[in-house]
């Protein structure tokens, strides 16, 4: 591992990020690997590899752009895998509705595959109450 693997990931964190901004799929999908495992906040529970065309749509109820940070990193590397746990933000406007915005926890893995690094599993999550009915808190802050 070099210090040089460090950079590397933070440029393709940094790439995902901006083309998730620009409600780009496939700049998103390029920063990630073919087999990627992703836990998102929306169903389904688990998806395996990229779909395009779903991402897109769900990219498309967005209007405009979207506000998305990420804070708070701690990025470990060790040979051909790394990972960054973080806090994201993740905010806009769904179409005909009112601006919405709240943050979450993020982790990321990362693999060296055909000699650059991808993206090869997201999970987000956020704190759900424990008492009474369990329900999503969304309007948590760092």
């Amino acid at each position: 591992m070099s210090t040089g693997d460090f950079d590397d990931i933070r440029d393709v964190l940094e790439t995902w990020t901006k083309a998730l901004r620009a409600k780009d799929a496939g700049g998103i999908i390029a920063c990630q690997s073919e087999t990627i495992r992703n836990f998102s906040l929306a169903p389904p529970l688990e998806q395996i590899g990229n779909d395009r065309a779903g991402l897109q749509a769900w990219l498309d109820t967005w209007d405009g752009g979207l506000e998305f940070e990420i804070r708070n990193t701690d990025l470990r590397v060790g040979g051909d895998t790394g990972w960054c746990s973080a806090l994201a933000f993740l905010a806009g406007s769904k179409i005909g509705k009112e601006k919405i915005g709240f943050w979450f926890r993020l982790t990321v893995a990362f693999a060296r595959e055909g000699g650059r690094w991808v993206i090869v599993h997201v999970h987000e999550s956020v704190p759900f109450a424990m008492e009474g009915q369990p329900l999503a808190i969304f309007d948590l802050q760092p």
